[in-house]
C-alpha cells in the first residue's frame, strides 16, 4: 500500500540539495531495514513546499542501510528513496532511531525504536489505508450499481465512512498530544464551522458563515513550528486559503498574503519561504490585475527594508520596475496625459468625456500594431458607441504617424505626445506596443494589458455589471 504523504517521485541528477544556509550541527543517524529490498543505493530526501530535496545518501546492504551525518536536520516529512522503493517518515524530536519493515507491507508491517513520532506517523498511516481500502471497495460496488436505490445505499455507506474515518482522525489527535504529527492531522481536518439555526440562512448570515470559516482556517497550526514548511501538506492548505477561500480580487489577496505572512513572522525559514513564492507568483501573474500584489509586496516588504536577504542590485531593479507598474492599477485613477492631434491641438486625457474610453498605444513601425489596429477599427465600428478609443501613438515622428493613421482610414481620437510633454511610457508601463488599457467614466483604470480581442466580451460585461449596480 502507497503511503498517505508519498508523490510521485522520480529521481534525476540534479536534484536540488540541502541549502548552504542551514548550518546548525544536529547529528542523526536513521537506520532502516527494509525486508525484501535488492537496490544497492538508498536517498534521504525531504518536502521542502511542493518541492522534494535530497540530503543525505548511502549503501544498501540485504535491505539495510543507515543515513548519519553531522550536516542539520530539521523537522519534518522525510523520505527514503530507492530504485524499486519509497517510505515516509518523521524526523522530529528523535535523531537517532531504528525503522525495520517489509517492502510489500510498509505500515501495517512497521516497527520503530526510539521514535515516538514515527510511531504515530505509523498509526495515522494505518488508519488512513484501512479507509482507502474500505472506500475503494465501495467505489467499486458503485460502478458496479444498476439501480438508483443501490446507488443511494453505497453513497450513504461512503458518507458514513468518511465520517468514521474523521472521527478516528479525532480520535488520534487526542491522543498524541502536543506533537508534530498532531500539526499534520490539523492541517487534514476542516476549519470550524459557525453554526446557524436555519435552513434557509440569510445573505448576512452566508456572510458571517464565510468571514468565521476564512478566519479560523489556520486554527491550530503553529505557524513558529520548524518542521510546518517541510510538512507537504502544509503547502496545499495555504495555497487552499489564498486561491479558493480568498475572494479572487487584487485587494483580498493582499489582505490574506498580508495575513499568512504575519503568521509566518516568527518563524524565518517559513516566512523567507512564503515571501518568495508570493513574490514570484504575483510577478509573473497570470490574471489581470493581480500585479498590484506584487507591487504591494515590493513597496511595502522588500522597498520598506522589511528583507534583509534582498541585495542592494535586487532593491534597485525593483525600485526601477516600480515606476513602470505603481500608476497603472486597475482601480486607480488613470495618470493625466497631455497630448496633441495631428494639427498640433493640444488636449488631455481628461478632456474626453467617454463612458468607456479604450487606450490603445501603438507605434507605426510595430508589425504587431499593423495587425490589431485594423481589428479594433472594425470592433469601434461593429459596437458604434458602447465605446470610445484614444489611439495614441509614442513614436514622435509626425509624418509616420500621419501615414499611420491615413492607411487604416482611423477615424477615432488620434493622439500623440510629440514633444514629450507627458511621461505616458512610464507611467502606463508601454514598454512594448500595442497596449490597451480601459477607463470608466471617472477615469479609473478597469481594465489593461486585454488582447483587443477581448475587449468585446469585457465592455459587454462590464456594462451589465454597472447596469446592476446602479
Amino acid at each position: 500500500m502507497k503511503p498517505i504523504f508519498t508523490f510521485f517521485f522520480v529521481f534525476i541528477i540534479g536534484f536540488q540539495v540541502c541549502q548552504a544556509q542551514e548550518v546548525t550541527k544536529k547529528h542523526y543517524r536513521i537506520a532502516i531495514t527494509v525486508d525484501g529490498l535488492e537496490d544497492s543505493v538508498a536517498y534521504l530526501g525531504y518536502y521542502r513546499g511542493d518541492k522534494r530535496y535530497v540530503l543525505d545518501t548511502t549503501a544498501i546492504e540485504n535491505g539495510k542501510l543507515v543515513f548519519e551525518d553531522d550536516k542539520d536536520i530539521k523537522a519534518g516529512v522525510y523520505f527514503l528513496y530507492s530504485k524499486s522503493y519509497t517510505m515516509d517518515f518523521l524526523v522530529d524530536r528523535s535523531l537517532d532511531f531504528s525503522l525495520k519493515t517489509k517492502k510489500e507491507t510498509t505500515y501495517p508491517d512497521l516497527t520503530v525504536e526510539n521514535s515516538q513520532d514515527n510511531e504515530q506517523f505509523r498509526d495515522f498511516q494505518l488508519v488512513m489505508i484501512a479507509h482507502q481500502q474500505k472506500m475503494q471497495a465501495l467505489t467499486s460496488a458503485l460502478d458496479s450499481t444498476s439501480t438508483a436505490t443501490d446507488t443511494l445505499r453505497v453513497r450513504e455507506e461512503m458518507a458514513t465512512l468518511n465520517k468514521t474515518n474523521t472521527e478516528k482522525r479525532d480520535s488520534l489527535l487526542n491522543t498524541f498530544g502536543d506533537t508534530y504529527m498532531s500539526q499534520i492531522l490539523i492541517m487534514m481536518g476542516k476549519s470550524p464551522e459557525l453554526k446557524i439555526d436555519s435552513d434557509s440562512p440569510t445573505l448576512e448570515q452566508k456572510k458571517a458563515q464565510y468571514n468565521y470559516y476564512k478566519q479560523h482556517f489556520f486554527d491550530g497550526l503553529d505557524f513558529s513550528s520548524e518542521g510546518l514548511i517541510r510538512a507537504p501538506n502544509f503547502y496545499g492548505k495555504v495555497k487552499e486559503y489564498i486561491d479558493r477561500v480568498t475572494f479572487q480580487n487584487p485587494d483580498s489577496i493582499i489582505a490574506s498574503v498580508d495575513f499568512v505572512l504575519n503568521k509566518c513572522k516568527d518563524n524565518p525559514e517559513l516566512f523567507r519561504f512564503w515571501m518568495g513564492t508570493f513574490f514570484q507568483e504575483y510577478q509573473n501573474a497570470k490574471i489581470m490585475g493581480m500585479d498590484k500584489v506584487f507591487v504591494h509586496l515590493s513597496d511595502n516588504y522588500y522597498l520598506n527594508g522589511k528583507i534583509e536577504w534582498a541585495d542592494s542590485t535586487l532593491l534597485a531593479e525593483l525600485s526601477k520596475e516600480m515606476t513602470f507598474l505603481r500608476d497603472n492599477q486597475i482601480g486607480l485613477k488613470a495618470p493625466q496625459m497631455y497630448l496633441s492631434d495631428t494639427l498640433g491641438r493640444a488636449t488631455s486625457l481628461y478632456d474626453i468625456k467617454s463612458d468607456y474610453l479604450v487606450l490603445f498605444f501603438y507605434d507605426p513601425d510595430c508589425g504587431h500594431c499593423k495587425k490589431k489596429t485594423p481589428v479594433l477599427y472594425d470592433l469601434y465600428k461593429k459596437m458604434d458607441g458602447d465605446f470610445d478609443v484614444a489611439a495614441i501613438t509614442v513614436n514622435t515622428e509626425i509624418q509616420k504617424w500621419k501615414d499611420f493613421i491615413k492607411k487604416f482610414d482611423l477615424n477615432w481620437i488620434n493622439l500623440g505626445d510629440p514633444n514629450y510633454r507627458s511621461n505616458f511610457r512610464v507611467q502606463y508601463n508601454v514598454r512594448s506596443t500595442p497596449q490597451v488599457y480601459i477607463l470608466n467614466k471617472d477615469k479609473e483604470i478597469i481594465a489593461k494589458k486585454l488582447d483587443v480581442e477581448q475587449i468585446e466580451t469585457f465592455i459587454n460585461d462590464r456594462k451589465r455589471m454597472d447596469k446592476l449596480t446602479q
